[in-house]
């Protein structure tokens, strides 16, 4: 459509939703999570940010899904998820919703971790709980290994290649930006 709309997905607190809402560049922040609660401390925090009430922009919580999405196909211009794609037990399913209901030239950014990070975690956790594995499930619902299984995700999710940028950033954080 006209409006510039933008989702946060698993938007947690809303702190990029709220700065998605300030910036002045959306017509329309949609924040999505499928927790309750999140979406209940995300609200708080909006009704309590003073910039967001001054601005133009209209913004909605959703409950939802990442998995089945639901938007009609073409509907979105960008789509954020900041540390949250490991979070996610439908990976696959989720990366098609997500390119699905992007419009053609829309763009997808993420952040999320190599399993490197959380297995670092995991052996800090150990450290300090006196010797105790800690269970993986706790952590995440996807370990990706390598760029390369990240990148073919996004290829199976229906994103060209030379549309797809992964990068590493330090030990184990990446950074995905994908174009429609």
């Amino acid at each position: 459509g006209e409006d510039n709309v933008v989702v946060d997905m698993s938007c947690a607190t809303g702190l990029f939703t709220r700065r998605f809402t300030t910036s002045g560049e959306y017509d329309r922040v949609i924040a999505c999570d499928y927790s309750d609660s999140m979406l209940t401390e995300a609200r708080r925090r909006i009704r309590a940010d003073s910039d967001i009430a001054s601005s133009n922009t209209q913004l909605d919580l959703v409950r939802c899904d990442v998995a089945k999405i639901p938007f009609k196909s073409d509907s979105i211009d960008a789509f954020h998820a900041g540390a949250a794609m490991h979070c996610w037990p439908e990976i696959e399913e989720s990366l098609k919703e997500i390119h699905r209901v992007l419009v053609p030239g829309g763009r997808y950014f993420a952040s999320t971790f190599l399993g490197t990070y959380f297995q670092n975690v995991a052996n800090l956790e150990k450290t300090s709980n006196g010797g105790s594995d800690v269970e993986p499930s706790m952590q995440a619902f996807q370990y990706f290994p390598t760029v390369e299984g990240l990148r073919d995700l996004l290829l199976n999710a229906g994103f060209d290649d030379d549309k797809v940028d992964v990068e590493v950033i330090g030990a184990a954080c990446v950074i995905i930006r994908c174009e429609k």
